[in-house]
């Protein structure tokens, strides 16, 4: 939705305070905080976070002007320290849970974690040995949003384009991000995505890689 909305005679008109408030109100209302800025991009009640920061000087200073209690910036201080700790602190019981689920479909001999990939010199989360030689890359991540998604594989690219295996990189503890969002999205990226390479959902990757993979593996259970 951008900045400018369509009257009934088709002439755009600007969004006031009171219209930007209600769709703040209505972000909160469905999810019990208040939006960062990737997340007003993707909420079709609100400009694009662009937008607010040319027409109401920054979202930091509309942000303290029309919430003058909440947290106007979400980018410093402790908020961010706060975000930081939970964050890791998740990553780190979502990679036990998803390791838990691997011993159970293979033999714990075939899992390596953190594995150095060379060339590359890249250290996966998981590396799952199909036989002697060869084996399949997992990288595991969260993300918040189909948005938070792709600009967090745009950073994993960098790392993985080097690497020659067979690689999922697999969105976890998010179910509301499903395969046919990441599937849209990644077609249209500027930038093919290697062929080696796929972006799965947790499900997608439970359901459909993992049989197919056991198949082909001399440690599967």
């Amino acid at each position: 939705m951008a900045n400018l909305r369509k009257a009934t005679n088709g002439i755009q008109i600007p969004w006031t305070k009171d219209q930007l408030r209600a769709g703040f109100d209505h972000f909160r209302k469905v999810n019990n905080r208040y939006p960062t800025s990737h997340e007003i991009d993707a909420f079709d009640y609100l400009p694009s976070a662009r937008s607010i920061q040319r027409s109401f000087n920054g979202l930091v200073n509309i942000r303290k002007e029309l919430f003058p209690d909440e947290i106007a910036n979400f980018t410093t201080g402790a908020h961010r320290s706060d975000i930081a700790k939970r964050t890791y602190a998740n990553a780190k019981h979502l990679e036990e849970q998803f390791y838990n689920y691997l011993v159970n479909e293979f033999s714990e001999i075939a899992i390596h974690e953190h594995k150095v990939i060379r060339p590359g010199n890249v250290n996966c989360d998981f590396f799952i040995y199909l036989n002697e030689n060869t084996g399949i890359v997992i990288d595991i991540f969260y993300a918040e949003s189909i948005i938070n998604l792709i600009n967090i594989v745009n950073l994993k690219m960098k790392r993985y384009l080097l690497i020659s295996p067979e690689t999922y990189l697999v969105v976890v503890g998010n179910t509301s991000i499903n395969q046919q969002n990441i599937d849209l999205k990644i077609r249209n990226r500027k930038i093919p995505v290697p062929t080696n390479i796929k972006i799965v959902c947790e499900e997608y990757f439970k359901k459909q890689i993992i049989p197919k993979i056991k198949k082909r593996s001399e440690f599967s259970i």
